[in-house]
């Protein structure tokens, strides 16, 4: 859910055409460029062939992460060396900050910037429902660490 509540935190209260989070599934495939019309039309065309689960997944599965890295399971590896069912709420929240501009926030580089959109992501998870309050202070309270040197993720063949 920490990607819902980064994204768009009332993706499962509205058709799912009708979300970011869709609207960007089909952005990766049309061409750069393409209009406002066309992304918004194929969304719609998304959102009535699958689930919200459905797009959900197919979300959280080939995002760009950084780290040459597309997908949450992938990310938790190069990031924090261990499979996603091992991750932390602070690391996942983390995760699920990062598709805003991978770059920006960087865990290194730009610590205190990475730290604030993972808290940011902690607080929407907060508001939406999917944490507690007691859960949300402890993993924002918690510092950022990740594995030196930082890995890469090989390119799928």
């Amino acid at each position: 859910m920490a990607f819902v509540a980064a994204e768009d935190r009332f993706f499962f209260e509205k058709p799912p055409q009708n979300s970011t989070i869709t609207q960007k599934v089909g952005s990766w495939y049309l061409p750069p460029g393409t209009g406002r019309l066309r992304r918004i039309s194929l969304s719609f065309v998304i959102g009535e062939e699958l689930t919200h689960d459905e797009v959900l997944n197919w979300y959280v599965n080939q995002i760009f992460l950084g780290q040459t890295c597309f997908g949450l399971p992938s990310a938790a590896m190069a990031y924090f060396g261990k499979p996603v069912e091992d991750l932390r709420l602070e690391e996942v929240a983390y995760l699920a900050a990062l598709p805003k501009a991978p770059m920006l926030f960087h865990p290194v580089r730009s610590y205190d910037r990475a730290v604030e959109r993972r808290n940011f992501a902690l607080s929407e998870m907060l508001k939406g429902g999917f944490i507690s309050e007691h859960e949300a202070e402890s993993a924002i309270k918690t510092a950022l660490v990740v594995i030196q040197p930082l890995e890469r993720c090989e390119p799928e063949e």
